[in-house]
């Protein structure tokens, strides 16, 4: 009888820790990830760098600066670095979905490739 108490126990704070863990992950991956969508206009390339692409060649990766606008019009001058999983280059006039974390800066982007924003200055 006291080892079966014991396993309930155990188990007990076992399916505890796991929602811990679960609750922990989930208010990380918001803090970390989450964040404002901004969407820019692609101009010029104002440098570049390498990046290795998944299958161990590396190849130029862009940097991009411009103003970006959020769906409520306000505005912020934002750079762009490309990664390895969309290296670039962008056609100019391309617009860009940024995503802006408060404490990690541009966390995600996106082509927008059918006009689903419009962009107005």
């Amino acid at each position: 009888m006291l080892k079966k108490r014991l396993i309930d126990h155990i188990g007990i704070l076992l399916l505890g820790i796991l929602i811990i863990e679960i609750i922990g992950t989930l208010a990380w991956q918001r803090y970390r990830y989450e964040g404002d969508y901004y969407y820019m206009t692609i101009g010029h390339s104002i440098g570049t760098y390498i990046v290795e692409v998944p299958v161990n060649i590396p190849v130029n990766a862009y940097i991009y600066r411009g103003v970006a606008k959020n769906d409520q019009g306000q505005k912020k001058v934002l750079t762009l670095k490309t990664d390895n999983v969309d290296p670039g280059p962008f056609k100019k006039g391309a617009v860009v979905r940024l995503t802006v974390n408060k404490h990690y800066g541009i966390t995600n982007y996106k082509v927008i490739k059918n006009k689903q924003h419009q962009m107005k200055f």
